[in-house]
């Protein structure tokens, strides 16, 4: 005959909340960052967190050639 399996709830796992990133800064005459600038605060009015996001990362790696 098989055991019962255990039938109690065990408590809550508490995950940390992850730090936000500070949003990555244009660099200064940059006709693309600013393209992008306005794009990422058009999709911030749409609330479209995946467009401002991609902006962000196309920022960060804007100039790194990565």
């Amino acid at each position: 005959m098989k055991p019962e399996p255990n039938r109690w709830h065990e408590p809550t796992v508490m995950l940390p909340t992850p730090k936000e990133r500070p949003s990555p800064r244009p660099m200064a005459g940059c006709p693309e960052c600013a393209r992008l600038v306005q794009l990422r605060k058009a999709a911030a009015m749409k609330r479209d967190s995946s467009t401002i996001s991609d902006c962000n990362i196309l920022l960060r790696m804007h100039g790194t050639g990565r």
